[in-house]
């Protein structure tokens, strides 16, 4: 399992430390904790869409990221048609100061900004958020800040949603030898109510490690969420992993898991996972060179093996993912 860095220095003792390079938003929502399995059992399985290409380009002051998907769906109509996406994303580093802009296809815009670090008792990372569309029909926003200590991890967050709505969002993580600790709460300061309330405990030796979660879901009131048990295990340098999740809510309220990630060379990982439906997903990732990965995944049921013939424009599950990196 993976937090956050255990320790953050910084630069100088002025009021701000200055970063030099071009630094993004995390990637992780504000209520996840970044755990591994979880990326295990998700990245690179690309069966879902037909086509996605990935471009990144970076400079000294600057990153470039772009994203566009092809796919093929019932329209209204019943007859097939292609849907696009696409989204760019650029991170500038502007006096030490990162700042990212990101629009999609869709008309939304998101503008983050990391304002620095600055010595308040203790090193606090101040954030800023703003999220819009072209038309400025709408618009959200927060004001961050994050401390980074040696077995503790702290982030605080006063969001304004969409008409106002403020909440105040905080979530730690606590390390304590090979134990990790952590919670994420989200308070709506208008209805006094919590609308988040998420939980893990985890342990890593340096080739097992179990993670037990709980995942909120109802936004009013405090009742029981998703229910999540994982361990994953390393060994000859490939990961596999084995997850239970409990679902009160859903009519199959049980679901497992098993997965792994097989590296067949510096080149090659071959990932898979099957779950309590017998449906196996497959994923194939080859490096061909510093600047081109190519992923392709596909999906069947094992006891119904015809049921993966569609009679669409894409006959079986089958998805491509094309990667150019200029760093």
């Amino acid at each position: 399992m993976t937090s956050a860095p255990s320790n953050f220095t910084i630069s100088q003792t002025l009021p701000v430390s200055k970063i030099t390079r071009p630094v993004g938003a995390p990637g992780n929502k504000f209520c996840q904790f970044n755990l591994d399995y979880a990326r295990i059992l998700s990245d690179d399985y690309v069966h879902d869409k037909f086509l996605t290409v990935k471009y990144t380009g970076k400079g000294n002051l600057f990153t470039v990221a772009s994203k566009g998907t092809l796919n093929f769906k019932l329209g209204a109509d019943k007859r097939e048609q292609p849907v696009t996406s696409s989204e760019v994303k650029i991170v500038t580093n502007i006096e030490g100061r990162n700042l990212e802009t990101k629009f999609n296809n869709r008309g939304a815009i998101r503008v983050w900004g990391n304002l620095g670090t600055y010595s308040i008792v203790k090193p606090i990372i101040v954030t800023s958020k703003l999220k819009t569309t072209n038309a400025f029909k709408s618009f959200s926003t927060n004001l961050a800040l994050e401390y980074q200590g040696k077995g503790v991890n702290v982030w605080t967050a006063l969001h304004l949603k969409e008409g106002l709505v403020p909440y105040l969002d905080e979530k730690m993580i606590f390390r304590v030898d090979r134990f990790q600790f952590g919670y994420a709460a989200k308070l709506n300061l208008t209805a006094y109510t919590l609308a988040r309330y998420n939980l893990f405990l985890a342990y890593q030796e340096r080739d097992f490690g179990v993670v037990a979660e709980h995942v909120s879901r109802n936004k009013t009131k405090i009742e029981l969420g998703k229910l999540l048990l994982a361990a994953t295990y390393r060994r000859a340098g490939n990961d596999y992993i084995a997850k239970l999740s409990y679902r009160p809510h859903h009519n199959e309220p049980y679901r497992f898991k098993v997965g792994g990630v097989l590296n067949i060379n510096r080149e090659t990982a071959l990932r898979f996972k099957i779950n309590n439906n017998t449906k196996l997903s497959l994923s194939t990732k080859y490096k061909y060179n510093n600047n081109l990965t190519v992923v392709a995944g596909t999906q069947v049921n094992l006891l119904d093996p015809a049921s993966a013939l569609t009679n669409r424009t894409i006959p079986v599950p089958l998805g491509f993912s094309l990667q150019f990196n200029y760093a």
